[in-house]
């Protein structure tokens, strides 16, 4: 129990920072909340990528196997689209930035699933 809350804390900041990141980087991608919506919206994807992901990943194995694992890219894109549609304070103007956030989230995730 204890290491999955540390997971989640750890996932939450690395999360803010990608979403933070990501409002830099792309004209199209616009986090419109405030601080604390920030962070609710960071603890909702973390416990998606937490409890959801791993899910997602068992039932697509195969599309994943045969994609050599540019599925786990849609997975990606489909779990942002859920946290944002749990929490609308994002928007994301293109198919590519939505390719590239799920990327770069997926990425500061994997930081947080190291953790032990």
């Amino acid at each position: 129990m204890m290491r999955f809350l540390k997971k989640l804390f750890f996932g939450v900041i690395l999360n803010i920072i990608a979403i933070r990141l990501l409002s830099h980087l792309f004209n199209d991608f616009y986090f419109n909340g405030t601080l604390e919506q920030l962070i609710i919206f960071a603890f909702i994807l973390s416990l998606l990528n937490l409890l959801i992901k791993p899910i997602l990943r068992l039932l697509f194995l195969p599309l994943i196997w045969i994609t050599f694992g540019i599925f786990a890219l849609i997975i990606n894109i489909i779990l942002l689209k859920t946290a944002s549609i749990l929490m609308p304070v994002l928007i994301i103007g293109s198919s590519l930035t939505w390719l590239a956030a799920s990327v770069i989230i997926s990425i500061f995730n994997s930081f947080s699933h190291k953790i032990k």
